[in-house]
């Protein structure tokens, strides 16, 4: 079990038999959260389609706010782990490539896991660890450095965020959008992402 689930749950399950039924209830309301959305769906709702009782989901999570944040950390912590694999390969990418691959990565998260984007639309108090955004963004910072070895750690880190933002708005609108709207939303992005990372990867800092 991930550090990010372990602290995110109210007791760790001991056995295999425990932590299939933990999964199954994570699996259940993001499956439930993607198709009726946040506010719709209820723990009664959650348990029942898992098969099990109340009584045991209530075992790991107080409510359903508690069950969206465990998602949410464990969603963070799989994008974060799939960046630090664009990181690898981005040394042999174009400017165009790269950004390029950076939107198909985010897209293609969603698609894999349209929970992702409906519990960021919905009204949850979800607030990220300090460390665990800190993370992130010095791993896009570090890759921007890969491209461009010119770029200051402070300027990396800066255009990681605007990064970051362009990504948050893409998945903003990703969420209100219909299906067959989102390859258009990809498409606009990618335009956008790509002309600015050509001006942060070809910058040359001054020195002295």
């Amino acid at each position: 079990m991930s550090s990010v689930l372990s602290s995110s749950i109210r007791v760790a399950p001991q056995q295999q038999r425990s932590a299939r039924r933990l999964a199954g209830f994570l699996e259940t309301a993001a499956e439930l959260f993607a198709e009726v959305g946040f506010e719709a769906t209820t723990m009664q709702t959650i348990a029942d389609r898992s098969g099990s009782s109340i009584g045991a989901l209530y075992n790991y999570f107080p409510d359903k706010q508690s069950v969206a944040t465990a998602l949410l950390a464990m969603y963070a912590e799989k994008l974060q782990e799939s960046l630090e694999l664009l990181t690898a390969e981005s040394e042999k990418l174009s400017v165009a490539q790269f950004a390029g691959s950076f939107i198909d990565l985010i897209a293609g998260f969603a698609k894999e896991r349209p929970a992702w984007l409906n519990l960021h639309a919905a009204s949850i108090h979800y607030r990220r660890d300090p460390a665990a955004r800190r993370a992130l963004r010095s791993t896009i910072a570090n890759m921007f450095r890969t491209k461009n070895p010119s770029l200051s750690s402070e300027r990396a880190l800066l255009a990681a965020n605007v990064a970051l933002q362009i990504v948050k708005a893409m998945r903003t609108l990703y969420s209100q959008s219909e299906a067959k709207a989102r390859s258009l939303i990809e498409a606009e992005f990618r335009k956008v992402l790509t002309s600015y990372l050509k001006g942060v990867l070809s910058e040359r800092e001054p020195t002295g």
